[in-house]
């Protein structure tokens, strides 16, 4: 049954014959407990270069920050990370920039609620490359009002294929974050799902972002299920790329209820750069509060190209 929360929107519905097409491999369905994914036609990339930037490290309530791309290149992927915090800071934004004025990866993030006293630091990470063929960047926005779960899905034009893919919440600021960022296996389609922190009347909107571009020699990867008990406060899951290849999209497959994922917040979405060691995407959720009533799950994803 698809959520009410969802079938109102209508980006949900002018993505449906798409993403269904591409559900056999999103892990929505049932899949092998990894899966390494070959795709057709590649052609090359190059320039490759991977930034990474750092908020202060303190207990302000918000902040942004981005990772800009060289001059000349384009932002074809990035992440997000956080440093401390102690379970009190929602993921707001982990997205491309695209303009004029320059390209890269921002990141956004708030204390939940009232806030904490913790101090913390967010990260941002910016893959970035000479420009592709191809390469368009796109978006769908849901309604902006009070529904909670939204689930927004982004569709690659006829022809291309997902290299990159973010979200951002705009709206009842210190109350909603977005919950995962996940790929589908054909990268046609990617989505993402943000949900009430804090229950809140206040009205909101979740937009999802997808670069895309021609076939280039890339692979997608998927963790095996990284289980966490009900004791558990938190758990990470790492898809690793083949040697040779670095990782640009990273994503992030959650199975629990909807009501357990709403408790949770990433920590860590993010592709790394760290030679000679195998790329990999990492993922990581914890609990915006002790005691979450269930058992969930999650696994990686991660497109590598060569």
């Amino acid at each position: 049954m698809i959520p009410s929360s969802v079938s109102r929107h209508p980006v949900f519905w002018a993505t449906v014959p798409v993403l269904c097409g591409a559900l056999a491999g999103s892990g929505l369905v049932s899949t092998p407990a990894a899966a390494n994914v070959l795709l057709d036609e590649p052609t090359a990339v190059s320039g490759y270069t991977y930034v990474e930037r750092h908020s202060t490290y303190d207990s302000g309530s918000s902040r942004d920050v981005s990772a800009p791309c060289p001059s000349g290149k384009v932002v074809l992927a990035g992440g997000v990370s956080f440093v401390g915090g102690k379970r009190g800071v929602l993921l707001r934004g982990s997205y491309p920039v695209h303009s004029s004025a320059g390209d890269g990866w921002t990141a956004s993030a708030e204390e939940v609620g009232a806030g904490t006293t913790a101090n913390w630091q967010l990260r941002a990470y910016a893959v970035c490359a000479d420009k592709p063929a191809g390469l368009t960047y796109k978006q769908a926005t849901s309604a902006f009002d009070s529904f909670s779960p939204k689930t927004v899905a982004v569709a690659c034009p006829a022809s291309t294929r997902l290299i990159g893919l973010g979200a951002r919440v705009t709206g009842a600021d210190h109350r909603v974050g977005v919950n995962s960022i996940t790929l589908t296996r054909r990268l046609r389609v990617g989505y993402a799902r943000a949900g009430e922190a804090v229950p809140t009347a206040r009205r909101w909107a979740l937009t999802t972002y997808a670069v895309c571009a021609k076939p280039l020699e890339q692979t997608f990867h998927e963790s095996a299920w990284k289980s966490a008990a009900p004791a558990a406060s938190s758990n990470t899951a790492v898809a690793r790329c083949w040697p040779g290849s670095r990782a640009y999209a990273t994503g992030l497959v959650f199975s629990g209820s909807s009501a357990t994922l709403d408790r949770l917040a990433p920590v860590e979405l993010r592709p790394t750069s760290i030679p000679p060691a195998p790329a990999e995407g990492r993922v990581g959720l914890t609990e915006l509060a002790p005691g979450t009533p269930a058992t969930w799950s999650l696994k990686a994803q991660v497109i590598c190209v060569r």
